[in-house]
């Protein structure tokens, strides 16, 4: 019975590594829809932040927004129009992170926190990323 034992306990401390493997692979960050918009949003953790860096690729807008002093901030509501003035996307950011999914064009990205508003003009192309940096 001892022989019996010590095999299942083997073999269990062999699967449940790669199990934990497995599920550390899965993302963490869970792509949304706005219209035809895809984004992702959060960064609140290494983990996620490392995410995030992974899945840029993925994405043609990155935005980032942090405080003066360079601290990240999170809950950043975040609204971007096309050159006709059409709302495309609508979102806050889970976090200090927001990559998007847009087609080429000219964009006006309206960003606010606790009543700050901000905005930029970005052009997206399909040859790099754009990428804009918010401060409070």
């Amino acid at each position: 019975m001892t022989k019996l034992f010590f095999l299942v306990y083997l073999l269990l401390a062999c699967l449940l590594p790669s199990q934990v493997l497995a599920q550390g692979d899965a993302s963490t960050l869970v792509e949304k829809h706005f219209g035809n918009v895809t984004y992702v949003s959060g960064g609140i953790g290494d983990e996620e932040r490392e995410e995030i860096r992974l899945r840029e690729g993925d994405f043609n807008l990155r935005l980032l927004f942090a405080e003066r002093d360079g601290s990240y901030l999170g809950s950043v509501d975040v609204v971007v129009l096309n050159a006709k003035g059409e709302k495309v996307l609508e979102a806050n950011s889970a976090g200090p992170f927001l990559l998007a999914r847009l087609p080429p064009g000219s964009y006006v990205i309206k960003v606010s926190m606790n009543g700050q508003e901000q905005q930029r003009k970005l052009s997206i192309t399909d040859k790099r990323r754009s990428e804009g940096v918010f401060r409070w």
